[in-house]
């Protein structure tokens, strides 16, 4: 499946789209496993080989981030550059 093919934009768009709608009025962590599902579904269309790939890839990137944020302490924490901390709003003028 394309993004420019009829199946994703007349069939799986609109379902995962309405079903996220739906799914978030009642609860935000949901809608976020649904769009995570869709994913995976939506990659395993094209080659179902590489759906254990990208959940490796996925679990291989969080146990990074939480041992990285783990190891350095909160006070230590800065953003990556001095302009991070200024609010897109004043970035734009």
């Amino acid at each position: 499946m394309l993004f420019n093919s009829y199946v994703f934009i007349f069939a799986f768009l609109p379902v995962v789209l309405l079903g996220f709608y739906q799914i978030g009025r009642h609860s935000h962590v949901l809608a976020s496993f649904w769009l995570a599902a869709a994913s995976l579904f939506f990659y395993g269309w094209w080659d179902v080989r590489y759906v254990g790939l990208l959940l490796g890839s996925i679990a291989f990137n969080y146990g990074a981030g939480y041992l990285i944020g783990r190891s350095v302490s909160p006070s230590a924490r800065q953003p990556v550059s001095p302009s991070a901390r200024q609010p897109v709003s004043q970035k734009l003028s």
